[in-house]
């Protein structure tokens, strides 16, 4: 796998942390390649990411895996918040909102390249794989509903939630659980479950609003379980089922 070092981003400094555990995947949100470039290598944008992979499945590296990048912003997952320390950031050349609304081919194989290379080189967890609108629920969307993460499931580069049996010993303890906390609402039960996961709920705990930017951030990042349409059924119940196999994990070990 051949990386370009044409450009290099002044935008990162040094590391709070020694360990690299999470990957951030993010789309551009720019019309083109160049225009991405300029704006990740800009004194003047404060933003940056390691890497950035083209359509045409050119992978950029623009800031040492050594350094912070600043591609994660305000964020927060399981009970860390300064995200830039602890992660690689990989930007794609991806824009929703015009004709580069397409995960190509050739950017989807460079990116299965460059993850296999930071898993085994960090020996980081297929859980720790996540998009931006998991760190960053309420503000961003990237890599957005149109990113490929099951075919990501099947090469198990990813996290992928199995059909368990939810027998009934595991489900009275579970329920006994939320009685004990006093979390009796399905809203609770669903904050719980999230935060459980690793999800920011902070402002889900105050606004209903928020709890549905918050669902719909976990629905993109699973959404081989959902229709386009907004399924709020279907959703808690793969919240139910990525709850209850982290809790299954646990227990086996």
């Amino acid at each position: 796998m051949k990386l370009i070092h044409n450009f290099k981003s002044p935008n990162f400094n040094e590391r709070n942390s020694d360990k690299i555990q999470l990957v951030i995947i993010h789309y551009t949100a720019i019309n083109s390649l160049s225009e991405s470039i300029k704006l990740l290598c800009s004194k003047k944008t404060r933003v940056s990411s390691h890497y950035l992979v083209s359509k045409k499945g050119d992978i950029y590296s623009l800031v040492s895996e050594k350094k912070r990048a600043w591609h994660a912003g305000q964020s927060y997952w399981q009970g860390e918040s300064d995200i830039n320390s602890n992660s690689i950031g990989i930007e794609l050349d991806y824009n929703p909102s015009n004709k580069n609304n397409k995960y190509k081919k050739n950017l989807i194989i460079s990116l299965t390249k460059l993850l296999i290379k930071i898993i085994k080189k960090h020996q980081i967890l297929p859980e720790k794989i996540l998009g931006h609108s998991d760190i960053s629920p309420y503000r961003k969307r990237d890599p957005g509903i149109n990113f490929p993460w099951s075919f990501f499931e099947k090469k198990n580069l990813v996290y992928k939630i199995n059909i368990v049996n939810k027998n009934t010993l595991i489900k009275t303890l579970i329920n006994k659980w939320f009685i004990k906390y006093q979390i009796r609402s399905q809203r609770k039960k669903i904050l719980f479950m999230l935060n459980f996961i690793g999800y920011d709920i902070s402002l889900a705990l105050k606004k209903r609003v928020y709890l549905k930017q918050l669902m719909n951030s976990y629905s993109m990042r699973h959404s081989y379980y959902k229709t386009k349409s907004y399924n709020l059924k279907r959703i808690i119940y793969v919240i139910e089922l990525h709850f209850f196999n982290i809790i299954l994990t646990k227990l086996k070990k």
